[in-house]
């Protein structure tokens, strides 16, 4: 169930991917728990603090340790409850940390946990007086006391064995179901032992009372033995500290040390104080793995949300550009489709049309190229890349626009009006973007005046303004944009159109700040849109 050192592999100290059809797409968990978690300065504030605070309390109780109180003991079974609770629970989260690092220390230090829950039944249920006058299970005078200090070498013992094993890095490979269970049975059959040593062997054990109350000399030394072996175990911890953990396995081991140095005889002020440090020992550590887990579990949570939100931008980022070439493609295929189911009408004439038949075939060459460059387009505008870029006549690139959808401007009856200055300066830019940018503005100028009555006009207009640049306005005479739309007109997938995807505007936009200009929209005072395009000039070059 352990797996052995293999000398040709270094030790894993930090997170890997384990490999085999039982570990597919798991982390190793090693470095992941409070094992080799560092703890924060203020986390070694908060216990030096509890330390202090711990030292404080047995110094001003140490003076009146044997001071006699009354007999109370039912205080015993409900202290001992409490204990057994708190204890039982630490085990379960440090197995539910084993379960995360598989660390062979980590497994051993919660079946000391587990231990010490489990001991405090029979130690409660022996004690004289608690549930009858010399103990239940067939206790004798010595059974309570042999018990108690069984009970209070669990935590030492498992704190050294963590302490040396945790260095190796020993890793648990198997079924963790199989090894917490072989934990368990360990830890149950130790502490059934111990119960049948100390009650049907009581007899045979060496004297740590002289009577119901009172300790013996040799029970005030295997005492001291137990506080020697505590004092071992912080001693360890403090020379091998790395970890949370570590850190306060050394807080529980000062509570531990506190509880022995207290104890007294029987129902004396030491006596109650120490089952005080008794119940702090027990709840320290409770309350920091407690502490630990909602942590992680935040911690875990936010980047869980993180990484959801990060896998939806990337999916946005995916839908934009395949949304972004469904659009732009779209137009090419349209034309295509239609110039084909026109050249098939003039085939069907008798004679066939043979001149308006190659027309038609040759536009539709003339679109299959265009939709080629438009993968090369959309390509070079999401990558940013400056490949490809040369000096442009505007003009030229927004007469060779209109030529492409006259089809469409025809069909739709829209009137084109246009007025370019001659003699521009020359843009320096993608010839294929810009082209798409005017088809863009274009197609959705007639898609605007779809079913207006009236005139519809189409109108563009080049100037070059002052300073080293240019300006063109793309108006029509639609219904123009709604003026609390102007402010997210641009934004992309927000759209007005009913199957629209509310990308054209925004790739106009993109291409336009691709090539250092600016992009307003407004409604014309007369009623539709105007699109105002503001591009840097290539300076000295002007294009007669």
């Amino acid at each position: 169930m352990i797996a052995r050192p293999n000398p040709s592999r270094p030790a894993r100290t930090a997170p890997e991917t384990k490999s085999g059809p039982a570990a597919d797409d798991q982390l190793d968990g090693a470095s992941l728990g409070l094992i080799n978690v560092r703890p924060t300065p203020r986390q070694n504030q908060s216990a030096i603090a509890t330390v202090a605070a711990l030292f404080i309390a047995a110094l001003s109780a140490a003076h009146y340790a044997s001071l006699p109180l009354p007999h109370f003991a039912a205080f015993i079974p409900f202290i001992n409850a409490t204990i057994l609770v708190t204890d039982l629970i630490t085990a379960i989260l440090l197995f539910v940390h084993f379960s995360i690092s598989r660390s062979q220390a980590l497994l051993i230090l919660a079946g000391g946990y587990l231990f010490t829950a489990l001991i405090v039944i029979p130690h409660a249920l022996t004690f004289p007086g608690a549930f009858s006058p010399t103990g239940l299970l067939g206790a004798g005078l010595q059974t309570t006391g042999w018990l108690y200090n069984f009970w209070h070498l669990g935590f030492p013992v498992s704190a050294l064995l963590y302490t040396c094993l945790k260095e190796r890095n020993r890793i648990i490979e198997g079924p963790l179901w199989s090894a917490i269970g072989w934990c368990a049975t360990i830890s149950i059959g130790l502490v059934l032992a111990i119960v049948w040593l100390v009650t049907v062997g009581d007899a045979l054990l060496p004297r740590l009372f002289l009577n119901v109350s009172e300790l013996s000399s040799l029970g005030f030394q295997v005492t001291y033995l137990n506080l020697l072996i505590v004092a071992l175990a912080l001693a360890f911890l403090w020379i091998r500290r790395r970890s949370v953990l570590d850190l306060w396995l050394m807080v529980v081991a000062c509570a531990l040390i506190n509880e022995l140095a207290l104890a007294s005889v029987r129902f004396s002020l030491g006596f109650y104080f120490s089952r005080v440090f008794s119940f702090a020992t027990s709840t320290i550590l409770l309350a920091v793995l407690l502490a630990e887990t909602t942590g992680l579990y935040t911690r875990l949570a936010l980047a869980n949300m993180l990484l959801r939100r990060e896998r939806d931008n990337k999916l946005m980022n995916m839908a934009a550009v395949v949304a972004s070439i469904s659009h732009e493609v779209k137009q090419p295929l349209a034309s295509i489709v239609m110039r084909a189911s026109t050249a098939l009408r003039f085939l069907g004439h008798a004679p066939p049309e043979v001149d308006k038949v190659r027309s038609s075939l040759n536009k539709i060459v003339k679109d299959g190229h265009r939709a080629s460059e438009i993968f090369d387009s959309i390509r070079d505008l999401f990558r940013a890349s400056e490949q490809g870029r040369v000096k442009i006549d505007i003009n030229e690139i927004i007469l060779n626009a209109l030529d492409m959808m006259h089809w469409e401007l025809t069909e739709h009856h829209i009137t084109v009006r246009a007025d370019f200055m001659p003699g521009l300066p020359a843009v320096m830019g993608h010839r294929g973007q810009l082209q798409e940018l005017f088809l863009n503005l274009i197609f959705n100028a007639i898609e605007a005046m779809d079913g207006k009555s009236g005139e519809r006009v189409l109108s563009l207009k080049t100037e070059r303004r002052e300073g080293d640049g240019l300006v063109i306005w793309v108006t029509d005479t639609g219904p123009g944009i709604d003026p609390k739309r102007l402010d997210n007109i641009f934004d992309p997938f927000v759209t007005t159109k009913p199957q629209g995807l509310g990308l054209g505007l925004a790739i106009c936009r993109m291409i336009v700040e691709r090539h250092g200009g600016q992009m307003l929209a407004s409604s014309d005072q007369g009623g539709g849109a105007v699109f105002e395009i503001m591009l840097p000039a290539n300076s000295g070059h002007e294009l007669s």
